[in-house]
């Protein structure tokens, strides 16, 4: 983790400050997307941002019928322009999952097209949390904040974000009402469980739409 955050740090110094000037907010609703109250697990694909056919695979999804699709970007600055063309290809909400660190990086999720944003409960001070909470709030942006302990949890929930993000070994912790819950890995044993899982094997498939009908077909 340490080194992931001094290596986004650096990335954070290379890249421009996106004004928060005139972000047009979300109109894709990612919270409700994935709101089935429990009565079935919603499987996100998470997809890299460096994938040749990043658009033509989220296109693909959702033809496939997936509620969201989630994209990570190791590389941002040349990245974010391909994240931006597969979020105006689709009509189904977009989650950035990538670790952020400042404010200006909602601004500049949003400006690529994102309709929510992974904030790392554990990876900045509550402070920074807080704004970068209600900067994605500002811009209509489902604020999903991962934690990886209790203590962060708790912190997390009086923010009152859309979505908290878990790992599948947290997910027993009791949860605000009226909030989701997103597992951050996991199989069929979490229905009933989570709202929806992040699936980073079907992003990574060579063909990602097929394996989400695949898996879908075995669950059901």
């Amino acid at each position: 983790m340490q080194h992931d955050l001094e290596r986004r740090r650096q990335q954070n110094l290379a890249s421009p400050r996106q004004d928060a000037r005139g972000v047009t907010p979300s109109a894709r609703n990612f919270a409700l997307a994935i709101d089935r109250q429990r009565q079935g697990l919603e499987r996100i694909p998470l997809l890299p941002g460096a994938r040749k056919d990043l658009v033509a695979a989220c296109v693909a999804l959702d033809a496939a019928e997936a509620l969201a699709i989630a994209i990570s970007l190791d590389d941002p600055q040349a990245e974010l322009l391909r994240f931006q063309e597969a979020a105006r290809a689709v009509s189904v909400p977009v989650l950035r999952t990538d670790l952020l660190l400042e404010e200006f990086q909602i601004y500049q999720s949003r400006v690529a097209g994102a309709d929510a944003v992974l904030l790392h409960a554990g990876a900045v001070t509550r402070e920074v949390l807080a704004r970068m909470t209600q900067a994605a709030k500002s811009t209509h942006m489902a604020a999903c904040i991962a934690c990886a302990s209790e203590e962060e949890l708790a912190f997390a929930a009086a923010l009152h974000p859309a979505v908290i993000a878990l790992p599948e070994a947290l997910l027993h912790l009791p949860l605000p009402p009226r909030t989701l819950l997103l597992a951050l890995s996991g199989g069929p044993a979490l229905r009933g469980r989570a709202d929806a899982v992040l699936d980073e094997a079907i992003g990574a498939s060579p063909d990602p739409a097929r394996s989400f009908r695949a898996l879908l077909a075995e669950e059901s």
